[in-house]
């Protein structure tokens, strides 16, 4: 037997020695996305139907084959989780247990992210790079969530150095790119305008629509 075939047959026995860590942390996702959600009726629900708990599922063995320095088929892995589900979560992202993602459309979760337990994001969150630059490869990139975060839909975090301290929570449509101490809130000040109650202006209004 050669060595390439050596190693394979010793990667794929490291691949399937993860199925039951793999496994605890699924149950585990799954449990925080139920008891997040009112809407849930049941574990079972969560797990059969929710593109969060399937997308997260999907990243959970990318992961797995992604550390073992596979290839190519991390990202494949990664690829189709995110075209069924809207949301792209690279296989290199470190994430801790009881990961919840409410709803997930348009989440993205860069290569170097590092996110600790109990963190929950919805809809349209980005953790992102500051710069796309090549010479950036290998290196610290995206921002770091600590355990027991709340990241609300829409907020943008960026860059390696960006660190979200434990027990915070971001509101929605936030734009991040300074780290935040433990126990902050973080929200993007809405600004309310009582439109003009002249009917011209209604119509004007209407028709722009």
């Amino acid at each position: 037997i050669s060595y390439e075939k050596e190693q394979t047959v010793i990667v794929a026995d490291q691949f399937i020695g993860s199925f039951p860590k793999i496994y605890d942390l699924l149950i585990k996702d799954a449990t925080a996305i139920y008891e997040g959600d009112p809407a849930a009726e049941a574990i079972e629900e969560v797990i059969v139907s929710y593109p969060g708990f399937y997308a997260i599922c999907i990243y959970r063995i990318a992961h797995e084959l992604y550390q073992l320095n596979i290839p190519v088929l991390p990202r494949l892995f990664s690829e189709y989780g995110h075209k069924h589900t809207g949301i792209d979560i690279h296989p290199g992202a470190q994430i801790g247990e009881a990961f919840c993602i409410d709803h997930g459309t348009g989440v993205v979760i860069g290569e170097t992210t590092q996110i600790g337990n109990h963190v929950k994001m919805y809809q349209g969150v980005t953790l992102g790079a500051l710069s796309v630059s090549k010479e950036k490869a290998g290196k610290k990139r995206h921002p770091t969530i600590e355990d027991n975060v709340t990241i609300y839909s829409g907020t943008t975090i960026l860059g390696g150095k960006t660190v979200v301290g434990h027990h915070s929570i971001i509101g929605g449509n936030v734009w991040l790119t300074d780290s935040v101490e433990p126990y902050s809130i973080v929200l993007n000040k809405s600004e309310i305008f009582v439109k003009n109650k002249n009917p011209e202006y209604d119509t004007v209004i209407d028709f722009v629509i």
